[in-house]
């Protein structure tokens, strides 16, 4: 028994002594690697002092430069990049007044030079509801309701005799 333990220990154990015997010179990036360190080269190591001068002058300055180039853009976007954006408009039209009505349904009154209409915006388009006259200036709902009443169903006789203009 003490044979068959002995020589299976033998025969596990052979591979590691014989890869141990087998093992090649080091090659000449090994033997660089093992020479001793040589620190006369001038170059900054970690715990050699650097005569940079105090970092929380260097940290104030680079905030201050991040700050100053953030204001910088902001105010160039400002003065030439916002009237070149989609949707950021012209001097000529202006929305004075809006209204939604819900559901993604708004009425509003808009100005072009110096005309202003009365326009439904809808997910299915824009239609112009009315041309509102300036010499008057009606209120917004005054004409609201002037073009809901136009909206409303109107019995065919009646409808006959406003196309023939019989109703006064």
């Amino acid at each position: 028994m003490f044979r068959i333990v002995s020589l299976f220990l033998g025969l596990m154990l052979w591979p590691a002594f014989a890869a141990r015997a087998q093992t090649p010179p080091p090659g000449p990036s090994e033997q660089a690697l093992q020479a001793p360190l040589d620190l006369k080269d001038e170059k900054p190591t970690q715990d050699q002092n650097l005569s940079a001068g105090p970092s929380a002058f260097k940290a104030f300055g680079s905030v201050v430069l991040v700050l100053g180039l953030a204001g910088g853009g902001l105010w160039a976007f400002r003065k030439w990049g916002a009237k070149r954006m989609p949707g950021s408009g012209g001097s000529r039209i202006k929305v004075e007044e809006t209204l939604s009505l819900g559901d993604r349904r708004f009425v509003s009154i808009l100005k072009a030079e110096d005309e202003k209409f009365l326009v439904a915006l809808s997910p299915q388009g824009i239609t112009l509801l009315a041309r509102l006259d300036n010499s008057e200036d009606p209120p917004f709902e005054q004409a609201l309701d002037q073009q809901m009443e136009l909206n409303h169903p109107m019995p065919v006789k009646d409808m006959e005799a406003l196309l023939k203009g019989d109703l006064p």
